[in-house]
């Protein structure tokens, strides 16, 4: 088992979890809810997709978030953020809280979308983590890896 601390502060940020593998986006086998709910009249879906059960983590080996930049060979954006983020359950951040400046707090209708970067941060004031919280997306929380550490 795992904890995850703030590296400012020492503080746990998360409960014991335990590492799994991180779920393929070209498969749905893996996911924790890989279906959603029918979306009602607004679109919204009451049970969103969730990336990781309860209790588990994955480390992320591409680059997660911004800066974005162009992919010449495509033409589109490409997140090009930090790689090895920590990917856990919405629900396995503990004692996090929203970002003080509101700006970084951008979402939609649902939540937060994390389009600008991390989104939560300790209780310490240290940058932590970002929520994707929003409808139209994977719900999850990503540590970031340069402001964590790692406690077996």
């Amino acid at each position: 088992m795992t904890v995850f601390q703030c590296r400012s502060c020492h503080r746990a940020v998360t409960p014991s979890v335990t590492e799994r593998s991180l779920p393929d986006s070209d498969v749905d086998e893996g996911w924790y809810r890989p279906e959603a709910s029918s979306p009602d009249a607004g679109g919204h879906s009451t049970e969103p997709i969730v990336r990781m059960p309860p209790g588990t983590f994955a480390v992320d080996p591409e680059p997660s978030g911004p800066p974005y930049v162009l992919d010449e060979s495509s033409g589109f954006l490409v997140e090009s953020g930090p790689s090895g983020t920590i990917v856990l359950n919405p629900d396995d951040g503990l004692g996090l809280e929203e970002h003080p400046d509101i700006s970084m707090r951008r979402g939609y209708c649902c939540g937060m979308d994390g389009e600008w970067g991390p989104n939560l941060v300790c209780k310490c004031g240290a940058i932590i983590a970002t929520l994707y919280s929003d409808c139209y997306q994977v719900q999850e929380v990503r540590l970031q890896p340069d402001a964590v550490e790692r406690c077996e």
